[in-house]
């Protein structure tokens, strides 16, 4: 067990009563699931997770102070490219519908949402960052779902009339 001999279960739990949830709860959970006698491959499954990220925990609280091991070390990104007026301006356009800015689409889309951005603010943002600004704005991404456009709607009703249901008799 080597990684936990200098810290007492008690220390532990207390911890554990300071933090609410998240990684480091289940950080926190896992040693002490280790310091009970758990195996690392037992652990493992209860958490979700591989072994090796079970190991990288617990040497998280050999390595560091008891109250730092369960937290990650801070890594702030880059400036925001758009802050402060401009960036509240940009969360009031997103709360209309984009035909109210003169775009042909009903809603936002994140490439909508690029596009939009770099019109408006001179600014390019990944694509991924497009799906987080939208959350940021409160809202929340809805996509189609894809539907064959050869898809009969009849054979699809018959279909769905005459296939087992699996699940609880």
């Amino acid at each position: 067990m080597g990684r936990l001999d200098e810290i007492t279960l008690e220390e532990l739990y207390e911890l554990k009563e300071e933090i609410d949830e998240g990684k480091p709860r289940e950080r926190v959970l896992a040693a002490i699931g280790r310091k009970q006698g758990d195996q690392l491959d037992t652990l493992a499954e209860r958490h979700g997770v591989v072994e090796k990220t079970i190991r990288n925990w617990l040497d998280r609280f050999e390595k560091e102070p008891i109250e730092q091991a369960p937290y990650d070390a801070p890594r702030p990104g880059g400036p925001a490219k758009i802050e402060g007026e401009e960036r509240e301006q940009l969360f009031e356009q997103l709360q209309q519908p984009p035909t109210e800015l003169g775009y042909d689409q009903q809603a936002w889309s994140a490439k909508l949402l690029l596009h939009h951005v770099k019109e408006e603010y001179g600014v390019e943002y990944h694509e991924n960052y497009a799906y987080e600004l939208l959350r940021e704005a409160g809202l929340s991404l809805r996509t189609a779902r894809p539907q064959h456009h050869e898809a009969n709607p009849e054979e699809k009703a018959e279909f769905q009339e005459t296939v087992e249901k699996n699940g609880p008799n």
